[in-house]
């Protein structure tokens, strides 16, 4: 599965559900669900000097403790997330706004040249896991991460780091065996 490594707070802050938009300088075509991956460094601790005042004040007081404490899982994967879209200035506090200029004619919004796109990468369905998957190296862009196991039918194998995967014979048989009618 993809995963993208983003950085404390806005990691956790995506996994809970409060982030609802990712700000990148490039666009994405990709749609579907990633792993969010929080980077080794964050970038600082206190959230009041982070997030703006409206950021700030639309996260839940409960969870404004959680993060105020400026402790966050760093070099680990720590949710999911769905990209659903990916779009210039959308109206979540959550997305950097490209400047423009309304079209007196038409009001059309035209973007105004020369400056850096700021693309906002619209996420949808946060999980935060209860367990991270601990010492994960991040990269940059979206990059894959397969978990430590596999599906095999409807069973599902632990498949340690030092073990071989299940053979084609392996795989077959487990097919078979649970394709067979039960008593």
């Amino acid at each position: 599965m993809k995963a993208l490594t983003i950085k404390q707070p806005w990691a956790s802050l995506i996994a809970h559900g409060i982030k609802d938009i990712e700000n990148r300088s490039w666009r994405t075509k990709y749609r579907g669900r990633i792993f969010i991956h929080a980077a080794s460094k964050p970038v600082g601790n206190d959230l009041e000097t982070i997030l703006n005042y409206k950021q700030y004040n639309n996260i839940p007081l409960d969870k404004q403790l959680t993060f105020n404490n400026g402790i966050w899982q760093n070099g680990a994967i720590i949710g999911e997330v769905d990209i659903v879209d990916c779009v210039l200035n959308n109206e979540s506090i959550w997305a950097e706004q490209m400047a423009y200029d309304v079209c007196p004619d038409t009001g059309i919004h035209i973007l105004r040249k020369g400056q850096p796109y700021i693309w906002n990468w619209v996420l949808a369905n946060a999980v935060i896991y209860e367990q991270p998957i601990l010492n994960v190296k991040g990269a940059l862009s979206l990059w894959n991460y397969e978990k430590p196991y596999q599906v095999i039918g409807t069973a599902e194998m632990i498949i340690s780091p030092f073990e071989p995967s299940p053979t084609d014979e392996q795989k077959q048989w487990s097919q078979d065996f649970n394709s067979q009618d039960q008593f």
